[in-house]
């Protein structure tokens, strides 16, 4: 996604368009880390198809900040003679946005502990609340594209099937070990933060939506693998998948 404001504005008109999009007559592209984090916030808005919350900021100044630090992974920026491309107040930006470590953002914002928990906390807190969000759009995406009401109720239902662990437990009185199961419900996993296998070591909602391979979903045991003459005409299990993949990618 590219942010273009108005040119020549004092206060300009903010818009994000996909990459394939030209750029509207009488604007400008923003591509600096400091003009991201100015202008992307006012671009968030719900109703905008590709920016719906912070996290699109977020993904967008990770993309401007590595490519000022010619990075491509985020190991890399770690690389003091990378870290040093950036300005004071772009490492400031990079800190306060948490693409960096506790440690640099400690050094490079306030070498104190107790302002860099009250930071992370207000990131946890909006990034928990951003992932609400789309969770409420997924939701409203399966009722309007399933036909079969009590369907779609189901298919809302499956979020929370899970990966069970069985936990072992002693029994105070007998002392015999009890097997119990513990249900980890995968919307309260990925509010959380865990979104998948590969991104996070544990299988999450997107390996139920995408039926990751290597997982308890392959084979049609996931989204893309619900029945097609539920869905309305022109949807299908697949179209919907990625409709919801998208959501959570905060590129909706």
């Amino acid at each position: 996604m590219k942010i273009y404001i108005e040119d020549g504005e004092t206060v300009p008109a903010v818009i994000v368009l996909k990459d394939s999009e030209p750029m509207p007559d009488g604007y400008a592209e923003v591509n600096s880390i400091d003009g991201v984090a100015k202008y992307g916030m006012m671009a968030v808005n719900v109703y905008t198809a590709g920016w719906i919350d912070k996290r699109c900021v977020r993904e967008k100044l990770k993309e401007v900040v590595y490519n000022k630090m010619q990075v491509t992974s985020p190991e890399h920026i770690e690389q003091e003679a990378k870290w040093n491309l950036l300005t004071s107040e772009e490492k400031s930006i990079a800190a306060h946005w948490f693409l960096v470590t506790k440690e640099d953002f400690l050094l490079e914002v306030v070498n104190d502990f107790r302002y860099w928990s009250i930071m992370a906390k207000e990131y946890r807190d909006w990034t928990m609340e951003s992932r609400r969000l789309r969770l409420n759009l997924m939701e409203a995406i399966v009722f309007l594209r399933v036909s079969d009401l009590s369907y779609a109720k189901d298919i809302l239902a499956s979020l929370t099937q899970i990966m069970k662990d069985t936990v072992i437990e002693v029994d105070d009185v007998t002392n015999v070990l009890n097997s119990t199961v513990r249900i980890k419900r995968l919307t309260r996993m990925y509010v959380n933060g865990l979104e998948s296998l590969e991104d996070d070591g544990v299988i999450a909602i997107k390996d139920y939506i995408d039926e990751t391979s290597g997982t308890p979903f392959q084979n049609g045991n996931g989204f893309r693998g619900l029945n097609a003459s539920k869905f309305r005409l022109g949807h299908t299990p697949d179209t919907v998948a990625d409709e919801l993949l998208m959501i959570i990618d905060g590129s909706y």
